[in-house]
Order: C-alpha cells, then structure tokens, then sequence
C-alpha cells in the first residue's frame, strides 16, 4: 500500500447534491473529520484505492458560489487555489443542473483539473427528462460521469476519470464564459499590466475579480499580499505601490461599467449555464408535480406552516426529555456504583480522607453527572436532528420560521440553532456553522446560551415541582416563553447595536424529501457530534468539579464559615438582594458553570448540609421550609438564563476564536437574567408575594 502514488481530489459542488453520498460510498470507514485550519468550518477525508492508486477526497463545503460571500465560499475558493488538489470533483444535482452549473463556470475559471459528476441521474429520469451527457461534456471541456451515488451507480468510472485527469492521460480545455467586449477589454489591460509587473498565475481571473470589487482580492493588492492566489516568488515580490496602481486603474474600469460589472458577470455566467441546460436536456413527457411539491403545498404552507413546524419542535423536544429520563437515571446509577467500588478501594489502600474525596466525591461524581445528564438527550436529540435532516425537514423549519426570524434582524437558520440549544448550549453553538452569513452565526452563537437547555431543565424541575406542584407545567412553560422572548429580545438589541450595516438573510435548497440513511445517521450522531462534544465536555468538568469539592472541604476540619465556600458565601450575599438570591444561591450558580446539573448538590454544599457533589434529598426538604414561592421563582428564572457552561464557554471559543464574542456571549445573558429577575422579585414584592 506504501508503494501506491496519492492523488489529492477536493469534492466541490452545491449543497444537498449528494456529495456525503458519493464521499461514503467511495471511502467507506476510511474517513476523519476535523476543521480547517483556522476555521469552524468542518473538514471531511476520506481514502480509497483505486488501480495502483491512493485517492484522498476532502469534501469542501457546500456551496452555490465562489465569491468569497461567506466563510463556506472562502475555504471552498481558497482550496482549489492552493495547488494542494490534484483533481477537483464537481458534484452536480442533475435534477438541478442549470443552477448547479453557475459553480461548475466558476470552478473551471479556476482549473482544468476539473471532473463533473451529474449525480441523482435517477431522480431526472423519473421526473421525464434526459440528459445528453456526451454533449454536456463537449459544452463544458470536462469529464462528465453519471452517477447514481445512493447505488453505488458510476463509482468506478468516477474514479478511473479522476485518475486520467490527474495522470493528465487526456488534456481538456474548459470552456471560457464570454463576458462581453466591454469587461473581456478592461480585464485583457488588467492582465497585461500585472504581468508587466511579473504577475503570470490566474491572470484573467484575478482581473475578473477585480473588476467585480473581490473584498478578498482587492485586500490582497491593498496589503501587497497575492500569496493566497499565487505560488510564484516574482509575484510575491511585487510592490505594494505597484499593486494599488493596478487596483486603482480597476476602481476606475469598474466604475465605468453599466449597469454593474459584478452584475454583468454573473448575468453572463447565467446565460452560459442557461444556453448549455437547453442544449442538452430534453424533455421527454411533461413535468408532473412531484410528491415533494404536493407536500410542501401543506408543510411550508403561509397558515398550516406554522402549527406544523410547532408540533415537530414539540414531539422532537418530548422525545428527547421523556425518552433521556430513563437511560439518565441507569447511568447515574451505574455511576454510583462507580463511585462506591472506587471509594471502597481508596479506603482499603488506606488512602488519605482528602485524596478519597477529592477523586470519588469530586471528581468521579461531579464528572459522571454530566455524563449521565447530557450524554441520552445529547444522543436523542442529535439522532432526530440527523433524521429530520435525512429527510428534508429541517430546510423547511428553517424556511417557515424565517419570517419570525427577520422581524429582529436575523433568519431561519437561527431556529435550528435555538432549537438544537433546547438539547445542549454546546451542540446549538455547534450547530451554528449551518448558518452561512457570518453576522447571523455571531448572533446565533452569542444567544444560544438564553436557550434552556436540558441540563438547566432536568436539574430546576426538581425545584419547580416541589415548590409549584400541580403548577408545575404551567411554569414550566413560562420559562420557556421567557427563555424564547430572552433569544428575540438579544438578538434585536445585538442587530441594532453591533451590526447595523450588515445585510442578513439566507439562500438555502429546499432538497425533496428523502428516505434517511441510518446508518449514516447513527455514525454521524455518535462519532461527528455526540463523541466529539462529550470528549470536550468531560475534559472541561472533570478538573472544575475537583475544585469544587476542594473549596467545599479545606481547610480540613473548619467550621462551614470557615471554609472557602463559606466565605464566597458571605462575599456575595450583598450583591443578590435586589433580585431576591442569597450568597448561597449565587454561590451554588458558580458551582453550577461547569455543568447545571448539579444545582441542587451545589445548594447543599453552599448551605452547609454535606461536603460533596454527591445527590441529596435533604436539600430539597430543607428548601421547602425555608424558601418561598417568590424566592424559588426568582431564583430559578435567574438560574435558567444567567451564564453559560464552561463547556458553552469553550465551544463559542472554538466558532468564533475572538474574546469580544466569549464577552458578549457571557455579558447578554448575564444582564437579561438580572435584569428579568430583578423584575420579577421586586414586582412580586409590590404584590405583596
């Protein structure tokens, strides 16, 4: 296997065309799943083998553009520029093709390594049109193989192309956009002016971009940097003064182009791409309405929308509470006995008391616990989100919710990521890469801990069921009113402060309704999301929860007062009177950032009734006589919104990599939750609660 040669293939084409498709089947099990570097954005490889040959795919995200408009479009453009692929794979929805191919134009500017696959050649049959795929591939100047990727359909001959590409068996001569006399003239005098000064690579496109006013490119000649677009040392060594001179004759070719030059060239990429689907599709009987359609006329509905979309974030939200309830408490359980075999054996290694604590009651027992808290919902909720996914649902909850969504300022991808908070903060951030325009994902990120999540949810039904009772629902759902108006409330407040000028809105395919792939599913849940975001969370709790128990615990022997959490105790007591806590409960909200489950232990530690991390049901007695029902429903509101978890903390972090959002996403919350409760306890004060 050393012997084989490697050839390096980057798999580009339009979201939802059946690239994961056509990438599974090819690698199999042979995959890793990481980031870019420097980016959020995910990054798939795979291997396969092929004659005496190692093929790497890396599947670049999907896009339906290059124009550096969103991070997706920068990572996928500034791949293919970086000579690391040998071979470019377009995957292209042949149900779709005019659209899909407004990319595959932009991507053979770019190369002529380039392979089409016209993927889902089933569906455009059953839709009663053909494909001329030998004209296609003359139109456009590439290999273009049919596939069928959920069958294993063309596979083979995929390969053996990518190979021939790469091998350069064959040469192939892409075909050119013609742009019109006016931009193909401005961008010739813009490519001889950068080779006058040595600049020899991607000439005609990098005019081309200039001409359309490129944030990235025009940075690139305003730092006097090219080396994201070349490779060779002369153009490196080009002055920065030699650069905005070319930049400034563009500026002033670009503003003589009416209407727009930008407009011009994608108007005239259109038409290409339009010219091209009608020479070679043919319309065999006429198009029928498909089953798709037939239910989208009901599920994206103006009116039925609406109830449709509440009723599938309700049953998915059940099944994930109702259904972690019983796999949590077995683990738990489970845990337990962990805890009890390893403090058995501490004790007959004669280990010291302090040592014995520390691991079992703080370590063992405050890890375990989150555990056994996020790990059933985290795997409930993310394997309906990858079904409903599978299926085409969550286009279309993001498609009906979008018009809530843009009354404050952002859109319909941000109630997948509100929704997905619902099962865990940490996932919500995560999932927060979905959404494309960089404004929308901050403010998605920064908001998504005013979602209650499971842990906040599990852990303060408790309280509320014993203070409210037969209430209990109806309080229940208060919180998650308040949590939800909290989300709008922030994200209003954040598009009108921070990001007045930036445009919102999404694009996104609304795909046909498909049967799931559950093995697909099942790997995705448990390796991609479940397995990476449990890791990070356990690595996080595992060292917060042993400090705890140290704060709690020394000095050895102390009075409770005397002890480092009976002194935070008395520091904070004076700074929750306006909104009703006590320096215990604030304490035990400390307790609680590296993970929420554990309130109510925290709140036994914080008021003095035992020393550990460890459930306990005399907390619970001893806050119903001593709390009222005023001071329960404060604390809890401010409980259910206040901060994030560390774990929360880290994830925001890893999407964002900048400390003003860790800040703000910390701050909002924060200053919502205060500024609720107090409301909430002084009004109740006034009604004499």
């Amino acid at each position: 296997m050393t012997n084989k040669k490697r050839i390096v293939v980057g798999m580009a084409g339009n979201p939802n065309v059946g690239k994961s498709a056509i990438f599974n089947a090819l690698t199999g099990s042979r995959q890793h799943v990481g980031n870019w570097p420097g980016k959020t954005i995910e990054r798939a490889e795979g291997i396969f083998h092929q004659d005496n040959y190692e093929i790497n795919l890396v599947d670049l995200p999907g896009t339906y553009s290059l124009a550096a408009q969103s991070l997706e479009e920068i990572v996928a453009r500034d791949y293919i520029i970086s000579g690391e692929p040998d071979v470019i794979l377009n995957v292209v929805d042949a149900t779709s093709l005019e659209r899909n191919l407004n990319l595959t134009l932009q991507i053979t500017e770019l190369t002529d390594k380039v392979v089409v696959a016209l993927n889902l050649m089933d569906e455009i049959q059953r839709q009663g049109s053909e494909i001329n795929v030998e004209k296609l591939e003359k139109s456009l100047g590439v290999p273009v193989i049919p596939t069928i990727a959920v069958e294993g359909q063309g596979l083979s001959e995929l390969a053996e192309s990518i190979i021939s590409i790469a091998t350069e068996k064959h040469q192939h001569r892409p075909i050119a956009v013609d742009y019109g006399i006016t931009v193909q003239e401005y961008a010739k005098d813009l490519e001889t002016d950068m080779t006058n000064l040595g600049i020899y690579e991607r000439n005609h496109w990098i005019a081309l971009r200039l001409l359309e006013d490129d944030p990235e490119v025009v940075n690139a000649f305003k730092e006097g940097n090219l080396a994201s677009f070349c490779t060779d040392k002369k153009t490196l060594d080009v002055s920065v003064d030699a650069l905005n001179k070319v930049l400034k004759r563009a500026t002033r070719l670009r503003e003589s182009i009416r209407p727009d030059a930008r407009i011009e060239i994608v108007r005239r990429r259109y038409e290409l791409a339009h010219d091209i689907f009608h020479r070679v599709v043919r319309i065999l009987r006429p198009i029928e309405q498909t089953s798709t359609e037939r239910v989208d006329r009901i599920v994206t509905h103006r009116i039925w929308s609406w109830p449709i979309t509440l009723m599938i974030i309700v049953v998915v939200l059940w099944i994930t509470i109702k259904g972690a309830n019983v796999p949590s408490d077995l683990l738990a359980s489970g845990f337990g006995w962990l805890a009890d075999v390893s403090r058995s054996f501490l004790v007959n290694q004669h280990a010291p008391w302090w040592l014995i604590g520390a691991l079992v009651d703080g370590l063992i027992v405050g890890t375990c616990t989150v555990i056994a808290v996020m790990l059933p919902p985290m795997i409930i909720f993310f394997t309906a989100f990858n079904l409903m996914e599978d299926i085409g649902f969550i286009p279309r909850i993001a498609f009906n919710l979008d018009r809530l969504m843009r009354a404050v300022g952002s859109q319909g991808k941000h109630t997948l990521v509100a929704l997905m908070s619902f099962g865990c903060n940490v996932t919500g951030v995560l999932t927060s890469r979905i959404i494309e325009n960089p404004k929308d994902r901050i403010i998605a990120i920064v908001t998504s801990p005013l979602v209650i999540c499971n842990g906040r949810f599990g852990a303060g039904l408790a309280l509320i069921i014993l203070f409210f009772g037969n209430q209990a629902l109806l309080v229940t759902l208060i919180y998650l009113v308040i949590s939800v108006a909290a989300v709008l409330l922030a994200t209003l407040v954040l598009n009108h402060l921070f990001f007045r000028q930036e445009p919102g809105g999404f694009v996104m395919e609304l795909p046909p309704y498909r049967t799931p792939k559950w093995g697909q599913v099942i790997w995705r849940t448990l390796v991609h999301q479940v397995g990476h975001t449990m890791s990070r969370a356990v690595i996080i709790a595992a060292p917060a929860t042993f400090i705890i128990w140290l704060l709690g615990n020394l000095p050895a022997g102390a009075p409770f007062e005397h002890t480092a959490v009976g002194r935070l105790v008395a520091v904070l007591a004076p700074m929750g009177k306006p909104f009703g806590l006590t320096g215990e409960m604030l304490t035990a909200l400390l307790f609680t950032l590296p993970a929420k489950e554990i309130v109510v232990p925290s709140l036994a530690m914080t008021y003095g009734l035992q020393t550990t991390l460890v459930d306990s049901r005399a907390i619970l007695d001893y806050l119903a006589q001593s709390w009222t029902s005023l001071t329960a429903f404060s604390f809890l509101t401010f409980f259910m919104l206040y901060l994030p978890c560390l774990v929360t903390v880290w994830a925001t972090w890893k999407e964002t990599r900048k400390l003003k959002w860790i800040a703000m996403s910390l701050f909002v919350p924060l200053v919502i939750a205060s500024l609720i409760t107090f409301v909430v306890y002084q009004g109740g004060l006034l009604l004499g609660l």
